[in-house]
């Protein structure tokens, strides 16, 4: 059986050095060498360095040869670090600020080539998990194969996308070859108990089955706050005849929690006040009223057909429902500022209700057709994909405060929790509401894409490939309680245009041009549907697979123009579109096996993020909010091979997020911060023994502020584990 092992270099002069002497790395063990072709972007990974990926292109496609920045985070760095989210997963990859409001169990956070992203963006499979505010799915990443990063932006081939990128979530799926499974128990920091099953099963040799599950239990940072999820995620391989395959995967996820995350104010956290600091592990809420519980069901299949060695066809398909329960407290205001007190150490706090259902549906067929056309070599991908989602939610309307056994006042320097909360709308007044006055509102949003790409490799080393795709959206808003309508539709063209040359050297030097847009689902104060958001992007780097070595290195410079950037409350005065944001970076990923002893991952990114135009002339020429303009990380694995200590592996890293702003003003900066995780690993025979800590110095930092609020960010964690694996 093959040594699996992994590893990734910090710099293009490491890979240099090391490709003009290999000879050394070899006296210290064998370096495996992959061909492209023995992987999928589908199958098991064991390995850091993925040579393929699909979210680019829609189909298995040599990263090197992908005229855009891809990254691809395997199963093997998951198992490594033993990521808790998506976010968590996603933290040694360029130009991605994860989980900048700390870690959240209602959905993950983004921030990518300095561009906010939740509720687009996130893809299964290939298809749009369709999300809308708190109807937002969260994907364990125990479930997943890989995870696959497009940068820029993506909507010739996915429709209305933010322009950060693309994130592909793989889901494990059945396996045709082979019989294996594993099962995990884990302990942790604050109470964390947890088991996790991975079986797949041969039943012959067109049909397997594979069922993924977990159960966790958990508290968190903040006092009282719990968590339990339950998951379980089968799926089924069926090699129908030679030509045609299907693959049927679902999932069931159940999490009964309270909400983690905690809005405190930024006086008291960023900012001084006189009663000193908010602690690290202050919830806002009160545990018995506070509840966040969510059920999330899939169920899909992907179908491929191939009808000769030029024509094959491809689709995709999944129903998802959600059921979401939550209410949650946070800071609305000083209590001082509103009269309620002459002293700045109680606050209000505001209320968040949200009772509802949400059904998606998305669907995507396609053709793919190779022919030549002279010495061009020709992949045609030509396709029609179908996405919607229906809400039908219960909230209030306005602001509502909590009262805590009769009392407004809540003081964050010295909490104490009452045994009842009691809700009121407050609009200079006070008036007691109860679930009479929730409103019901019901959306529904359509996106119907027809799309076309060529994929031209001129010749063995030159390769352009250009998309064009036309959509139709309609996105509708219908309060049942006030009869208050919102309905946009929308059609839009956009389009992409890359080429790529690989060198003799075995440098693949490389240039794009993408277009993105999201459709804003708002009206003026003159109630005329608001513009979309619309962005450029401008993209020229270089690739470096070297044949010497396992390894990938990759370096981008861009630029993004985002415009018709909007805030306020739809249908108000208030509302407004602020106009134009322009982004510039470079960024610098390496991964790479140096030998069979050592992996490294390295990234640099950089950011230059401002407002170019704007309402309030002011902003124009700053900074926005919460975009860190300096990132780096760096892990490192260790493999000890033979003598007593054979089985060990040791890895650390290091991860860097520079300074933020609290407002698009620069009037109050978050301080950089940069934190240390480490973990230790023992196998013998099937067992593994797992050590994995994350914040290993248990650093006390402020993720972000923003609108008012700051957050927190993660506090140490340990989690230890034991595996046992056939």
């Amino acid at each position: 059986m093959k040594q699996r092992f992994t590893l990734t270099p910090l710099s293009f002069a490491i890979a240099l050095a090391l490709s003009t002497n290999i000879a050394h790395a070899e006296e210290m063990g064998t370096l495996v060498v992959e061909g492209d072709t023995e992987q999928s972007s589908t199958s098991n990974n064991f390995n850091y360095v993925s040579k393929v990926a699909q979210t680019a292109t829609k189909t298995d496609e040599q990263i090197t040869k992908i005229p855009r920045a891809v990254s691809v985070v395997t199963r093997e760095q998951m198992d490594d670090r033993a990521p808790i989210s998506i976010s968590d997963a996603l933290q040694y990859t360029p130009s991605i600020q994860t989980n900048f409001y700390g870690e959240d169990n209602k959905q993950d956070w983004f921030v990518i080539r300095g561009f906010k992203q939740a509720n687009n963006g996130l893809y299964q499979d290939g298809t749009r998990l369709y999300s809308s505010s708190f109807y937002s799915w969260q994907i364990d990443p125990f479930m997943l194969e890989r995870i696959e990063v497009l940068r820029g932006p993506a909507s010739t081939l996915n429709g209305q996308t933010p322009p950060g990128g693309v994130i592909n979530v793989i889901s494990k799926r059945a396996q045709l070859e082979e019989d294996f499974g594993s099962v995990t128990g884990t302990i942790g920091s604050n109470d964390r108990k947890e088991i996790n099953l991975d079986v797949n099963k041969v039943i012959n040799d067109k049909l397997a089955f594979r069922m993924v599950a977990i159960t966790r239990e958990n508290g968190t940072k903040v006092d009282e706050v719990e968590a339990n999820r339950t998951l379980l995620a089968p799926s089924l391989a069926w090699k129908i005849s030679d030509d045609t395959k299907l693959t049927v995967l679902a999932s069931y996820q159940k999490d009964d929690s309270d909400p983690y995350l905690q809005f405190l104010p930024m006086e008291g956290t960023l900012t001084s006040n006189a009663n000193g600091k908010i602690n690290y592990d202050t919830a806002l809420g009160n545990s018995d009223w506070e509840t966040f519980q969510r059920e999330q069901t899939s169920v899909g299949y992907e179908l491929e057909h191939i009808f000769n060695d030029n024509l094959s066809f491809q689709q995709s398909a999944r129903f998802s429902h959600m059921d979401i329960n939550l209410r949650q407290l946070y800071y609305a205001a000083y209590a001082a500022d509103y009269g309620f007190s002459s002293t700045r150490d109680t606050i209000l706090r505001g209320v968040t209700y949200e009772d509802g259902d949400s059904d998606a549906f998305n669907i995507d067929n396609r053709f793919i057709y190779k022919f030549d056309a002279g010495n061009t070599k020709h992949t045609l991908l030509t396709g029609i994909d179908y996405q919607s989602i229906d809400i039908n939610s219960k909230s209030y309307a306005g602001t509502i405060l909590a009262a805590d056994d009769g009392n407004f006042l809540f003081n964050p320097y010295s909490p104490s929790y009452g045994s009842s909360i009691s809700l009121y709308s407050y609009n200079g007044t006070l008036t007691s509401v109860t679930d009479a006055d929730l409103q019901t509102t019901k959306t529904k949003n359509r996106q119907l894409g027809f799309y076309l790409q060529d994929k031209a490799n001129i010749t063995d080393k030159f390769t352009v490939i250009a998309g064009v795709r036309y959509d139709d959206t309609s996105n509708e808003t219908n309060n049942t309680s006030t009869n208050k309508k919102t309905d946009i539709d929308l059609h839009q063209w956009t389009g992409n245009l890359g080429a790529s040359y690989q060198l003799d050297n075995g440098l693949v030097p490389y240039a794009n041009y993408a277009q993105s847009f999201t459709p804003i689902i708002a009206l003026d104060a003159d109630n005329n549907p608001a513009k979309p958001e619309k962005a450029d992007s401008y993209e020229v780097g270089v690739k470096f697979k070297p044949q010497s070595f396992d390894g990938q290195f990759g370096i981008a410079a861009y630029q993004v123009t985002k415009e018709n950037l909007s805030s306020g409350s739809s249908g108000t005065a208030n509302f407004r579109q602020l106009g134009e944001v322009r982004n510039r970076g470079i960024e610098f990923e390496a991964v790479a096996n140096l030998n069979r002893a050592v992996t490294l991952v390295g990234t640099l990114s950089y950011v230059d993020s401002e407002i170019t135009k704007d309402t309030n002339s002011s902003n124009v020429g700053k900074t926005p909010a919460q975009i860190a303009n300096k990132l780096a990380s760096v892990w490192g694995n260790y493999r000890f091979i033979d003598g007593i200590l054979d089985g060990l592996k040791v890895g650390a890293g290091v991860r860097y997020i520079g300074e933020t702003y609290a407002d698009n003003t620069e009037t109050n900066k978050v301080p950089s911060y940069a934190l240390v995780d480490a973990m230790a690993s023992y196998q013998v025979d099937n067992y593994k023994f797992q050590l994995v800590a994350k914040n290993l110095f248990d650093k006390e930092y402020i993720a972000t502020c923003g609108d008012g609020f700051c957050y927190y960010g993660d506090s140490r964690n340990i989690m230890a584990s034991v595996t046992y694996d056939w």
